[in-house]
């Protein structure tokens, strides 16, 4: 195995723990969405708070050397209600040292931690719309080092090596087109682009207090320099996605503000034109021209409000941080892209939850679902290159990658992909894509499947994206063959081991 390649797979906290929001569990801003049945309670998912171990030894056993966790705020510093409090609350002793000895079971294991601490959710007491709060990145930033001090101080005394891989903040293109725009997930009731632009603002600040947080802390107890960064969830539209990059690295690259609007609309350029020129195989069904449509309308709408004006929040907090560079590397999520694949022909067996309006209904069944997405490597292959061009002088991890098949939680309904790709499959047609972009000198540093087993998809179960399929109801086994034959963990184990 090449050495310092990080094999490995991703996880989030919210999603595998298990213990929230429920009576007397922490409540994050998921607990009202929860307890009203407009999504499924999460109950103990997949029990990884207690049975870690267990999944740790899968991990090794399948020659890995790295495991993405979170640790979540919510478990950190926790309410037990979903009341908005006036001061935050104190932080959890004992739910740290847990965290502590999970992260000293992932080390015994030979894996290396690459640690998220913000994976979309965050605690009930700051509020439904949290992101829109001027106060959120220092309350963000104070759980940053709290988290960071006391969890490399559990290492230590284990004689362990400190975390080196943070994730600040997962997707947060994701995390504000879904909660500002298409409404999916949770939120305080506003929502549009102004909203979701505020939203930004103060994540993106938020990453940068984390990123300097995390660097300070390091430098303090002589701990070896940590790498920090967020990860974004890949996509064609450069406003969705790449013009966070940009914002963050603007002032390393010492671009005037009054020059950012020009750079923002040249960059946009560059990734249309290397789009058409790569020639990827999209799907061909007439559904794709409708979220081609779509594509053109945000192209043609968002210039209009991602101006550098409107992101003063942000550079304002980027300017007095005490470093320029506040990327250490770039995080990846491949999964499909491309706007073009938004839509399917209308199909209703497949929707998880009632509507309350025939228009919403109507869109579900036209939106195309995580098993619907369009497996498309070469697409990896694509982003990975033309961002190594645009950013050169970072290291890009690949952050989370997956695919999706569809079973319920009581094993019902396991129906096999419309285009019948299996995972071992996928994985193989991923993992030479990797290979290729190795000999073609792009600088990867890791890739992380997403996931080592199936878990909570941001509402439902059925969504099943595991190397290890969950039998929920006989104890939330890991059952290493999926219910259509395959045993993708074997798959992965075999392609990696000469790399």
């Amino acid at each position: 195995m090449k050495e310092g390649f990080l094999w490995g797979v991703s996880s989030s906290g919210y999603q595998c723990e298990g213990g929230y929001n429920g009576t007397g569990q922490p409540h994050n801003n998921w607990a009202e969405a929860e307890a009203s049945g407009r999504v499924a309670t999460t109950g103990s998912a997949t029990d990884f708070w207690h049975r870690h171990a267990g999944d740790f030894a899968l991990c090794r056993n399948m020659g890995l050397n790295a495991f993405r966790l979170s640790i979540e705020w919510a478990r950190v510093q926790p309410s037990a209600t979903s009341e908005v409090a006036d001061t935050p609350p104190p932080f959890d002793e004992d739910a740290l040292a847990h965290y502590g000895r999970i992260l000293t079971v992932c080390r015994r294991e030979g894996l290396e931690p690459v640690v998220t601490l913000q994976h979309f959710t965050h605690p009930a007491w700051l509020g439904a719309d949290a992101w829109r709060r001027d106060d959120i990145p220092e309350l963000f930033a104070a759980f940053v080092r709290k988290t960071c001090l006391t969890l490399n101080q559990c290492l230590a005394r284990e004689g362990l090596p400190p975390i080196r891989w943070y994730i600040t903040i997962n997707e947060p293109n994701m995390l504000v087109l879904n909660t500002y725009i298409t409404r999916i997930f949770p939120g305080g009731g506003v929502f549009g682009f102004r909203a979701a632009i505020q939203a930004y603002n103060r994540l993106l600040a938020a990453h940068v207090r984390a990123y300097n947080a995390l660097h300070d802390a390091h430098l303090a107890q002589s701990w070896p320099r940590p790498q920090v960064t967020l990860n974004t969830f890949c996509n064609d539209s450069y406003w969705s996605e790449r013009l966070l990059l940009d914002l963050l690295v603007s002032r390393e690259r010492c671009i005037a503000r009054t020059d950012l609007d020009e750079s923002f609309r040249d960059a946009a350029r560059r990734m249309r034109e290397a789009l058409r020129g790569a020639r990827l195989p999209f799907q061909t069904d007439p559904f794709v021209w409708l979220g081609r449509l779509v594509l053109l309308v945000a192209n043609r709408i968002a210039p209009f409000y991602a101006t550098a004006s409107a992101f003063a929040f942000f550079l304002d907090e980027l300017d007095r941080s005490p470093r320029a560079a506040v990327l250490d590397y770039l995080a990846l999520d491949y999964y499909d892209p491309f706007t073009g694949h938004l839509f399917r022909p209308p199909s209703f067996h497949d929707l998880e939850f009632k509507h309350h309006s025939a228009t919403g209904h109507l869109m579900a069944g036209l939106s195309r679902k995580w098993w619907d997405w369009q497996v498309l490597p070469a697409g990896l292959h694509f982003f990975c290159q033309f961002y190594h061009k645009e950013y050169p002088h970072l290291g890009i991890l690949i952050a989370e990658n997956g695919m999706a098949q569809r079973c319920k939680m009581d094993n019902t309904l396991c129906s096999p992909r419309r285009d019948r790709v299996s995972r071992s499959q996928f994985l193989e047609a991923h993992i030479a894509q990797i290979r290729r972009l190795v000999r073609e000198g792009v600088p990867l540093l890791g890739y992380l499947h997403w996931s080592l087993t199936d878990n909570y998809e941001w509402g439902s179960f059925p969504p099943r994206f595991g190397i290890y399929h969950i039998d929920y109801p006989n104890n939330a086994r890991r059952l290493i063959v999926d219910p259509f034959g395959d045993n993708p963990a074997e798959t992965y184990r075999k392609n990696i081991g000469d790399f």
